[in-house]
Formats: structure tokens, C-alpha cells, sequence
């Protein structure tokens, strides 16, 4: 006889999601911002994917601390 699964926590892998998610953008506004002669210098959507990230980065760290 197998045991059934339990679930996790969704609250813990939609905050991981989000974690990446918000990783992923702060990269990238990061080498936007960094990087000569990049396509997109200048235009305000580094820092605009940094604010994004920093805003997912708060908002999975609610989602974990959150009950």
C-alpha cells in the first residue's frame, strides 16, 4: 500500500515563484542599467524591471511570513 501524498504549502510555492520571478528581473534591469551600449540603455525599463523585482522580492517575503 502506497501513502497519499501530502500537498505543500501553496502559499510557499507561490512565494517561490514570485522570488524567481522578481530574480529574473533585477538581473536583467541590472544589466540594462550596467551594461555599455546595451539596446534598451536609457529608456527607463532597467530600472523599471529593478523597482518590479524589488516589489516581488516584498511581496514573497510576505507570503512567506504570512499565516
Amino acid at each position: 500500500m502506497s501513502e497519499p501524498a501530502k500537498a505543500t504549502g501553496r502559499k510557499n510555492t507561490h512565494a517561490i515563484i514570485l522570488t524567481v520571478i522578481g530574480l529574473i528581473a533585477v538581473i536583467a534591469g541590472g544589466a540594462i542599467v550596467a551594461i555599455p551600449h546595451a539596446p534598451m540603455r536609457g529608456s527607463g525599463l532597467g530600472t523599471a524591471l529593478i523597482v518590479l523585482g524589488l516589489v516581488l522580492f516584498f511581496i514573497a517575503y510576505l507570503r512567506f511570513t504570512r499565516k
